[in-house]
């Protein structure tokens, strides 16, 4: 009577356990996906015109601008 009482209560805590980890693991799945609102990538302020309207035109050419009062000898 003893084993078999021990039996079946090993076997329960084995599929506790599995049940456990399995819907833990969904759960978290589900929080997860819950907080995380991901409306699709975000862009940077750069890519958008005066207006708010995104500008989808290649750059074709960089301008580096070089300010006169700028002192390159500091010894």
């Amino acid at each position: 009577m003893e084993s078999s009482t021990l039996f079946f209560s090993g076997c329960l805590m084995v599929m506790f356990l599995v049940v456990g980890i399995i819907a833990g693991w969904h759960i978290n799945d589900v929080v997860y996906n819950l907080t995380q609102k991901n409306n699709g990538p975000t862009m940077h302020p750069e890519m958008y015109d005066d207006n708010g309207i995104v500008i989808n035109e290649e750059l074709y050419s960089v301008r580096f601008v070089q300010e006169e009062n700028e002192e390159d000898d500091y010894y």
